[in-house]
């Protein structure tokens, strides 16, 4: 689960806004320190009934087994009315030709009333439903207005939902020209890349995906999911903010088209600390990218230089999310990417020059990690000792369900 946020990295004060996180269970790992305790009912107490948290997730799951239907579900934490609690939007995902809803397939926006206790207002805001398969949010204030806008990822098309500061929200997507027409997008992340004092947004592409051809693969002789690698990658989508409502797609001029691949999740942080924010792209079965800043509009891969594109191995892992964090308090941002199972959730250190400290083995990582699929991942200090912790939605493995176990493509 990613959580909207503004970390505070010593020194290096940057903004984290990106959302990916799908159907999942959250574990928690302390990192660099004592292990938390192996049971999270030890930790939190599940009040989902009792603050009147209802909604439910719909994946238009069939037996055509589109991928992405065990890909979707984003969530985002923000104070869309300025009272100073945060409130819960939650993206559901959509129907597939032969994956249909009983009931209209629907978002929901929690208002957080103060007392433990949340309101669906999706209806009256305006947000509540999608002309698209949904998958991931970002929400932030993209025109200076006061208020945080909504910027939801799917298939075929993405939304950008305008926030009116009295409750309700428009769709200014075409107006603004953020629609993604006729991609899938997984995530998404706001950051000032040119530093003109306006938000620009940057867009992963995860693969190419028609609901007019059913990919069919077989595992131990039972239909299921292919593997990502039968889907071709696309990709990185950059728009830029005109400062006047509208945005243009600077993609190629950025040097971000040239990236093509499974991108999955992207974070937004000063990586170098000159001052200017980088991107990190998590990517499934491709190289990951450490997009640095070039000042002048562009972007350079440092990926292989700071030696996180691949494990040490140098294979490519399925990686899935991705967050930023100071986890051994040096004064610099470190990684932390969620990824398949067996391939372990990947740790990287920040020592301040290239390359980073892989410390996935040493940090116990790779053990909390290794049975499980991992999602959406977030850091965050639990327990209030001063120290990062990180969560990480993830599922148990299920033999087949990606055929990376062998699964083969008829």
């Amino acid at each position: 689960m990613f959580v909207d946020r503004i970390p505070k990295l010593g020194r290096r004060p940057s903004l984290l806004l990106a959302a990916l996180a799908l159907f999942c269970v959250v574990g928690f790992a302390s990192l660099l320190g004592a292990p938390a305790g192996d049971n999270p009912s030890d930790i939190f107490t599940d009040i989902t009934e009792e603050a009147g948290i209802t909604w439910q997730h719909f994946n238009g799951e069939s037996e055509d087994r589109f991928l992405i239907e065990a890909m979707s579900g984003g969530v985002a934490f923000f104070d869309f009315n300025g009272d100073g609690l945060l409130d819960i939007f939650f993206v559901n995902g959509g129907e597939t030709p032969r994956g249909k809803s009983p009931a209209p397939v629907r978002n929901a926006l929690y208002h957080n009333l103060g007392n433990g206790k949340f309101e669906d207002v999706a209806d009256r805001a305006g947000v509540s439903r999608l002309p698209f398969y949904g998958m991931g949010v970002a929400a932030a204030d993209f025109d200076n207005d006061g208020f945080p806008d909504l910027f939801v990822t799917g298939y075929p098309s993405s939304a950008l939902f305008h926030n009116n500061g009295d409750g309700t929200f428009t769709d200014v997507t075409e107006k603004v020209r953020v629609k993604t027409l006729g991609k899938w997008t997984a995530s998404a992340a706001w950051f000032d890349y040119d530093r003109d004092g306006f938000l620009d947004l940057v867009v992963c592409n995860y693969a190419r995906l028609s609901f007019d051809d059913p990919k069919k693969c077989e595992y131990n002789g039972l239909r299921t999911y292919c593997e990502q690698k039968a889907y071709e990658g696309m990709p990185l989508t950059l728009y830029h903010n005109n400062r006047d409502g509208t945005f243009t797609d600077v993609s190629v001029q950025s040097g971000l088209a040239q990236f093509v691949g499974r991108a999955l999740g992207v974070v937004s942080i000063d990586a170098n600390d000159d001052g200017w924010p980088d991107l990190f792209v998590a990517r499934d079965a491709h190289s990951n990218l450490l997009l640095v800043n070039q000042h002048n509009g562009k972007f350079s891969d440092s990926g292989l230089d700071a030696e996180v594109a691949y494990d040490p191995n140098g294979l490519a892992k399925a990686g899935m999310g991705v967050d930023a964090g100071d986890v051994n308090e040096d004064g610099w941002p470190d990684f932390v990417v969620t990824n398949f199972n067996d391939e372990y959730h990947s740790l990287f250190l920040n020592p301040g020059s290239f390359p980073y400290e892989d410390w996935t083995v040493r940090s116990r990582l790779a053990g909390y990690t290794r049975p499980y699929v991992g999602w959406g991942t977030q850091f965050l200090d639990y327990d209030n000792d001063g120290h990062l912790d990180t969560a990480h939605c993830e599922r148990p493995h299920q033999p087949g369900h990606r055929a990376h176990e062998g699964g083969r493509q008829v």
